[in-house]
């Protein structure tokens, strides 16, 4: 019975949502086709509206009913809306863009139902009281106490777990990410490299060496976590032939970050090594022979030709490596026992999944997600701005 139940909400949710598309559909075939310019805006703020109404009122159901959160539901729908209805008005009178609008809205729908919508609720529970003590009442209908910033300030006040702190957490998972992301570009450009000239089998060395990436991640890491068995993993076995002692890689501090480090070094070289490889195959092999005939040595063609041509592609792989490094929690989730484990080898992502499903601080795990949001933005924007990627 409950699974027809479950089955009927499902397709509930979806009459709705279809309801919503046709709607938004026949608007935008309105505006863009009957050029009906006096109603433009009454008509995109309605959808907005209706839009964001019946997102909160059926596809979120239960707790979302409270009046905030059908306000935060209606304002990022008739905002999303109107940011839609301003790329629209721009290139509306083009009749080359029409169609292509009308295949878009969708995908602007489903958009900000799955990710903007999303993003301000979570915004609005880091300004809330929820965790464990208030979640039932919340799921009940009750609204949620205002606390202001204090969810903001506990985060880099108090500890997100037990004992380690806001910037223990934040140090540790700089050098995670530097020493990755250094690790990952300098191997991966170094295969590239190599795997750009012609040397036999060149086929089977890229097809080996993209095994890691290719392997999915849950079963590669646990793999090596068996490698690094204090007792039984043969990276303590190799260590004992050599007459090291063996190390506890899964208790002592060090060694635990350590583990992590090398596993997510394996797992990320062959992403870089493709992306590079793709871009020193499209650099023109004339400038390599006029360099050449001008007396050129390999280190004045690798800087002057190689890494100037490859700067379209690092930029943006660095960028990509840096938010899925910092973000990657499914090395240190598995490498460290799962959602217990120590906190030797914790980075913020981690830290953030722990204290909202584990310790049940939802709030303080939405603050926690914000800070984190913003520190990637920042650096976002900061690297764009010093290597110039935007211009290119």
């Amino acid at each position: 019975m409950e699974v027809i139940l479950s089955v009927l909400q499902v397709l509930t949710h979806l009459f709705y949502f279809a309801i919503v598309l046709f709607g938004l559909e026949a608007c935008l075939y309105w505006l863009l086709y009957r050029q009906q310019n006096s109603l433009y805006w009454p008509i995109t703020a309605a959808m907005g509206l209706a839009g964001g109404l019946l997102y909160a009122g059926f596809f979120a159901g239960g707790a979302t009913l409270a009046a905030g959160n059908i306000v935060i539901g209606v304002a990022v729908g008739v905002v999303s809306s109107s940011l839609f209805g301003l790329f629209c008005r721009r290139y509306m009178q083009d009749k080359h863009y029409r169609l292509a609008l009308m295949f878009l809205a969708p995908a602007i729908l489903i958009v900000s139902i799955l990710i903007i919508y999303p993003f301000f609720f979570e915004l609005s529970l880091a300004f809330s009281n929820l965790n464990l003590y208030t979640v039932g009442g919340w799921m009940a209908g009750k609204d949620l106490k205002f606390v202001g910033l204090d969810n903001f300030a506990n985060v880099f006040t108090t500890s997100p777990l037990q004992t380690v702190t806001f910037w223990e957490l934040f140090i540790r998972t700089i050098i995670w990410t530097v020493v990755n992301i250094v690790l990952h570009v300098g191997f991966g450009l170094m295969l590239a490299l190599l795997l750009n000239k012609r040397i036999p089998g060149k086929g089977i060395y890229r097809t080996l060496l993209i095994l890691p990436w290719a392997m999915p991640q849950v079963v590669a890491v646990l793999s090596w976590r068996g490698e690094f068995h204090p007792q039984f993993g043969s990276i303590n076995a190799i260590l004992n032939v050599f007459g090291m002692d063996a190390i506890n890689w899964w208790s002592d501090p060090t060694p635990v970050f350590l583990s992590c480090i090398i596993v997510n070094v394996w797992l990320g070289i062959p992403f870089m090594m493709i992306v590079f490889l793709g871009g020193l195959q499209s650099i023109p092999a004339d400038l390599y022979e006029a360099a050449k005939m001008d007396g050129a040595s390999k280190w004045q063609e690798f800087r002057f030709i190689t890494v100037p041509m490859l700067k379209p592609v690092v930029v943006p792989s660095v960028v990509l490596g840096t938010i899925w490094t910092f973000n990657n929690i499914n090395v240190i989730y598995l490498m460290t026992g799962q959602s217990g484990g120590n906190e030797f080898a914790d980075i913020l992502i981690s830290a953030l999944y722990k204290s909202a499903f584990t310790y049940s601080r939802y709030s303080f795990a939405a603050a926690f997600a914000v800070v984190i949001f913003l520190i990637l933005l920042s650096f976002v924007v900061f690297w764009m701005k010093i290597t110039k990627g935007a211009d290119d």
